[in-house]
């Protein structure tokens, strides 16, 4: 049985080592100087795993150059990790060399449903991780805190027994733990991101008290959707947890802001304002942030 795992970042190179390290076969499809390490060097682990993969414990494919035609079906599994902008590019790279089901680990809504319009939806399940984890360099990653792993959807047993090297749960309802996933986000990465600061900086009132509040009308949208959701109480709990647990964490959209990188804004702070016009429930918080975090690229 052979794995593959696309658009290998932070998160997705820590799947793909604990992957190889439970003795699977694994495909790792890359980009840039960071996919070119993987397949020379490998990939070295920091933080809750001191680890290094050699570059010859799994194979890699690199976004430049192609795929080979060999190379069709060759996967029985696929995991994408990308960031949002590349879900469709990475649902046909799985198309090519998949056979089997395919899951979605990735931040904000709506890749679930580019998945399925293009795999079908008999092939698709989705999955959001707590896991914080970082890439300081090209060819390493930090472990900085471990999270939960919550898979949902058609196809989620499969990838729960293969996942279970990072404790996989399968949840019944996946609209929930998407939206719950993505409140997190709203909350953390675009206020982080504006001011430069790790995870545990918005502990402090002022900003925990903007993450709370843009998490919270995000939360409205959630429940005029019909999404089922925990109280506020209970959401405000887990936003504290979470910082506190990855409080040395930079999130990825700070990474994207200091790279120069596209951010996920659209399919996070976006996603909740495009649905909340919808909906008819205001989001003038999450508007706002989509417009800050738009206007530093």
């Amino acid at each position: 049985m052979r794995i593959g795992v696309l658009g290998a970042g932070a998160i997705g190179g820590l799947i793909a080592a604990k992957l190889v390290q439970a003795g699977k076969e694994v495909l790792v499809h890359a980009k840039g100087e960071h996919g070119a390490l993987l397949a020379i060097s490998g990939l070295g682990i920091t933080g809750k795993w001191d680890f290094r993969i050699d570059g010859s414990s799994w194979l890699v494919t690199l976004e430049d150059a192609g795929l080979h035609p060999e190379l069709e079906g060759c996967c029985d599994f696929a995991i994408i990790t990308c960031k949002a902008k590349d879900t469709t590019r990475l649902a046909e790279v799985a198309r090519f060399i998949c056979t089997g089901p395919v899951l979605s680990l990735q931040n904000g809504l709506g890749n679930v449903e580019i998945l399925q319009e293009i795999l079908g939806p008999h092939r698709v399940a989705g999955g959001v991780t707590t896991n914080a984890v970082f890439r300081p360099k090209a060819g390493e990653i930090n472990w900085v805190a471990k999270g939960e792993l919550l898979i949902g959807g058609r196809c989620s047993g499969d990838f729960v027994k293969i996942l279970s090297c990072l404790d996989a749960e399968e949840v019944t309802d996946l609209d929930a733990i998407l939206w719950q996933k993505l409140l997190l986000n709203v909350a953390i990465n675009p206020i982080a991101a504006i001011c430069g600061v790790t995870n545990g900086a918005l502990l402090s009132k002022e900003m925990f008290n903007q993450s709370e509040a843009t998490m919270l009308e995000a939360a409205s949208v959630a429940r005029m959707e019909g999404v089922s959701i925990p109280s506020n109480e209970e959401l405000v709990d887990r936003l504290r947890s979470v910082l506190e647990s990855t409080s040395e964490n930079l999130c990825s959209m700070l990474q994207d802001v200091k790279e120069g990188r596209e951010t996920e804004i659209d399919m996070m702070c976006g996603e909740v304002v495009r649905r909340g016009e919808r909906s008819g429930v205001s989001t003038p918080l999450n508007a706002m942030l989509t417009s800050q975090i738009k206007a530093l690229r």
